[in-house]
């Protein structure tokens, strides 16, 4: 969720006709400003009034208007639909599919606290993948030098995965004895990827990468 999100307010509006909607006469709004939202590069701008969320408005509304002096009230969605800091994040993902919409802005109460896109919710997944990712620790033996090293790199990020630790330790026949820490996607294999590229698996222990009090790796050799 994003705090800094950037806002159109409008001063107060002036006094409700009789049916308790603000007059729209002589109600002056900002113009939508689509340089603002290149280069804060966001696609969605909540709308507030006295402090309070009145709308949203977003890059497409800007788009669909050629007008350039066009205000606010006139492409906003007023009454957005809203969540709050404490709504799980895939509950607010749920809503943004069946809405088909691309953001939902946060509110705590009356108040307007944030944003939350499409992006951020991709950018939780993305994390929420990284902490997932199995670990494992794998010990083998190369000929090369540092063409080996670097190739073993090559096919272990081509098969989308990351090596936060690397050792190596010349033998005496030449070889080197490589002790690694892999992280790959849950279903990926990494010393079946290895072994695979020609490389020799003396073994692998894989764990998860989430600790918990029941973690324990596991010996796949």
């Amino acid at each position: 969720m994003r705090r800094d999100a950037a806002l159109f307010e409008p001063p107060p509006p002036r006094r409700p006709d009789h049916r308790g909607r603000p007059a729209k006469k002589g109600r002056r709004l900002p113009t939508p400003d689509r340089e603002k939202l290149r280069s804060r590069r966001v696609r969605q701008f909540p709308v507030v009034s006295a402090g309070r969320l009145t709308g949203i408005i977003t890059d497409r509304d800007l788009r669909g208007q050629p007008e350039p002096h066009t205000k606010v009230a006139a492409v906003m969605t007023p009454a957005p639909v809203t969540t709050t800091p404490h709504t799980p994040v895939e509950n607010a993902a749920a809503v943004l599919r069946a809405r088909k919409i691309g953001a939902l802005p946060v509110v705590e109460g009356d108040k307007l606290v944030g944003i939350v896109s499409e992006s951020d919710l991709l950018a939780a997944l993305v994390d929420l993948c990284e902490q997932l990712r199995p670990t494992s620790e794998i010990e083998l033996l190369i000929e090369g030098g540092e063409t080996a090293l670097e190739r073993m790199r090559t096919v272990i990020e081509r098969n989308y995965g990351h090596i936060p630790h690397l050792s190596a330790a010349p033998e005496a026949n030449g070889q080197q004895f490589v002790t690694l820490r892999v992280q790959m996607p849950v279903g990926h294999v990494p010393e079946r990827v290895l072994e695979e590229a020609g490389f020799r698996v003396l073994s692998c222990i894989t764990g998860r990468a989430v600790t918990a009090p029941d973690a324990a790796g596991t010996s796949s050799r």
